[in-house]
């Protein structure tokens, strides 16, 4: 389910959105925070160990990138409590473009999404996510 194809997951009220390479698109009837959580058992961890672990190792207070494997590294374009957030991958990020106060993320497939953040902000959360190796 959770794959290196993967652009971004969504957030919805009680459901996630998987949107993967050539606009391929899932949706599993599972909070997002649970998703993750179980994909990250396999790993002897949850979401809240990885993102505290990530959090004192790179010392990342805000934003801090969901590190699941090698290429696959989540940035948050919300607070985690709001419901429109979006994680993106980043190792699936060739572009990102300002677009007045949004900015325009081009994936590896040419496709596309706009973020209702700041082009400084979308790169500074991009910048430390590709930082983050395995621990």
């Amino acid at each position: 389910m959770i794959e290196e194809d993967i652009l971004y997951l969504k957030k919805t009220n009680r459901a996630t959105v998987i949107k993967k390479l050539n606009q391929d698109e899932m949706i599993i009837d599972k909070r997002l925070e649970d998703l993750l959580d179980k994909y990250l058992e396999t790993d002897l961890t949850t979401l809240e160990g990885r993102v505290k672990a990530t959090s004192k190792v790179y010392h990342i207070f805000k934003q801090i990138p969901i590190y699941l494997k090698d290429t696959i590294v989540f940035i948050q374009t919300n607070n985690k409590k709001q419901i429109d957030n979006i994680y993106i991958n980043s190792y699936n990020i060739i572009d990102m473009v300002k677009d007045k106060k949004q900015t325009i993320i081009i994936f590896v497939d040419n496709s596309s999404i706009i973020v209702d953040k700041p082009y400084h902000l979308m790169k500074k959360y991009y910048d430390l996510s590709l930082k983050i190796k395995k621990f």
